[in-house]
């Protein structure tokens, strides 16, 4: 990216004597690290992401980007300039993305003159470095350090050998950062590889040095990654038990309530495999204040954007109705964007008028909202549903991809552009649906009819068609904090009852009468869950089978082109005694 800014201003920066930072790095405990730095990565490798012109400008600190990562940082603009006494801070902000670093400058030993820190992006933390530098332009993309060896390692089945081989890895690059990843794996295995208490105390200790110069915030974020290995062990529970009392202990007053809570829930469970039943109490009744409160922000916060009720269709003769189906997964941190555009749609459209049909898929990892007519309906759709998020309005793949919370605005306006003007479109087909419960049993009765002169061709007098009447049985909410860290997903479609093939239209007209017993659903639902952990396991804490607040969407498509023609949708309400 080109910097439009006076060479000339640079030029008396450096003349005021600014390029002596440039060349040999500013002396330790000079007071302010102005000058042109590099930032570097330090997650699995040495991964230079940026380089910034710090400076003041009419005594305010302020930045600018001079080359940044290709695709990510290329065109962001540098905010939030903070420079005192050897310390650094600045974000990077391109929509929809955002990293911040903050470190401070190291006085003595091989880093001398750098500024040592971390970054924070999207979520996650890793340690983070600027150097000098007197490029302007970054080189070229350089490949995980790590990445050999780490792979190498993990192969390995038997644990003691998994765990020497994480050692030589620790020891090939001590000293570096990237060293929490080996450091990590070992934790994780220690007692299956036999490793005393005294081993993980002096591993801990060796780690903990390690990060020191990094700053507390990479100190807590090893704290909480070691935590995280050992609260499951018995063998080490007191060890992670004091860690997470100290974590606790430690949280800045600003520390978010989601920090808070994955440390408490680590708390718990190191004070249960430790014993400590009255700790494990305190741990639990923290986790569950604190669960409330993130699903109290989460609604205020969810989505980021404001929404308003759709007008109305503005055509008098208009009346198709908008179908989304959304291919998602739990443990997919580009389906934010997408899932949280789909929660948007909801409040602003009747059901009248748009209908979304979410389906839960095991990609990149493991959902335990996944079911086998979910997967059926991806292999429907074929190679059209190459991963997630995949989208189809009226059956047609269109708006696709995905991207961060902060992009979810965004995706939704690319949904708004497709689904108004289909709400303009007249009416193709005439579908009604009842959904009547009682108990454990739902009573569906759905009828669909096709105008005589539509879709010349697809309706063969006396004989079955290519068009389908299909149902879906969706739950309205359901709170399961996956990878992805979306708290609640809606309108996850359960099952599609009468079967995924659906039933044909005959003379253009289509019935469907079934019962759903929702005991054996819900049976199914657990078996299909229990089964698919035996073979990966899910992340976090696994939501109940509820099927509360069910609803069911009646739609006619066309299996020759896949066109959605009309929808409807009802609640699964109880049946007057």
């Amino acid at each position: 990216m080109k910097v439009h800014h006076p060479w000339s201003s640079r030029v008396a920066r450096t003349v005021a004597g600014l390029c002596l930072a440039v060349l040999v790095g500013p002396p330790a405990g000079a007071a302010e690290p102005a000058g042109i730095w590099k930032l570097v990565v330090l997650g699995v490798g040495e991964d230079d992401f940026a380089i910034v012109d710090l400076h003041r400008q009419d005594g305010k600190p302020r930045g600018v980007l001079l080359d940044g990562r290709k695709g990510m940082f290329d065109k962001a603009k540098v905010e939030d300039v903070k420079l005192e006494d050897g310390k650094a801070g600045f974000t990077l902000k391109a929509p929809p993305l955002s990293m911040s670093f903050a470190g401070d400058r190291a006085g003595d030993g091989p880093e001398a003159g750098r500024i040592l820190g971390t970054i924070r992006f999207q979520d996650n933390v890793f340690p983070a470095r600027l150097e000098t530098t007197r490029a302007e332009r970054l080189g070229p993309q350089k490949p995980g350090i790590i990445g050999k060896d780490y792979f190498e390692a993990r192969q390995k089945t038997d644990p003691k050998a998994r765990v020497e081989a994480f050692r030589a890895m620790v020891k090939k690059f001590a000293g570096s950062p990237v060293c929490y990843v080996p450091y990590t794996e070992i934790l994780d295995s220690a007692g299956a590889a036999g490793l005393t208490t005294a081993d993980v105390d002096a591993l801990l200790s060796t780690w903990r040095k390690e990060a020191a110069p990094y700053g507390p915030a990479w100190l807590r974020e090893v704290d909480v990654k070691a935590l995280g290995a050992l609260a499951p062990q018995k063998a080490y529970a007191a060890t992670a038990l004091k860690i997470g009392r100290d974590v606790e202990a430690g949280f800045a007053a600003d520390a978010t309530t989601e920090a808070r809570q994955a440390v408490a829930r680590l708390v718990a469970e190191a004070a249960r495999n430790a014993g400590e039943a009255d700790a494990a109490a305190e741990a639990e009744a923290r986790v569950a204040k604190l669960e409330a409160q993130l699903d109290e922000e989460y609604h205020h916060k969810v989505p980021p954007f404001e929404t308003k009720a759709y007008a109305g269709r503005k055509k008098p003769d208009a009346g198709r109705p908008a179908v989304l189906e959304l291919f998602t997964g739990a443990q997919c941190p580009p389906c934010v964007a997408a899932d949280v555009a789909f929660d948007g749609l909801l409040k602003t459209f009747q059901p009248t008028e748009f209908l979304g049909l979410q389906y839960h898929l095991h990609v990149p990892g493991p959902d335990p909202l996944t079911n086998p007519d979910a997967i059926a309906r991806q292999r429907y759709y074929g190679d059209d549903v190459r991963g997630t998020p995949a989208v189809f309005f009226n059956g047609r793949p269109q708006a696709g991809g995905g991207g961060p919370m902060a992009a979810s605005e965004s995706k939704y306006q690319d949904y708004r552009r497709v689904i108004d003007p289909i709400l303009e479109e007249k009416k193709q087909v005439d579908v009604a649906v009842s959904a009547s419960r009682a108990g454990d049993e739902i009573a569906i009765v759905a009828e669909a009819a096709l105008p005589s002169a539509s879709r010349e061709g697809a309706v063969k007098t006396g004989k079955a068609s290519s068009i389908k009447l299909r149902l879906a049985l969706t739950e309205e909410s359901i709170r399961y904090v996956g990878g992805n860290r979306l708290r609640f997903h809606h309108h996850v479609v359960r099952a599609l009852p009468g079967g995924a093939d659906g039933t044909a239209l005959v003379d253009g007209r289509g019935k469907v009468e079934v019962k759903v017993n929702l005991a054996e659903l819900r049976k199914s639902l657990e078996k299909y869950v229990a089964e698919q952990a035996e073979e990966r396991p899910f992340f976090g804490v696994l939501p109940d089978v509820a099927l509360k607040n069910l609803s069911v969407v009646a739609f006619v498509q066309d299996d020759l082109d896949k066109v959605i023609l009309g929808a409807a949708s009802a609640s699964a309400t109880t049946a007057n005694p």
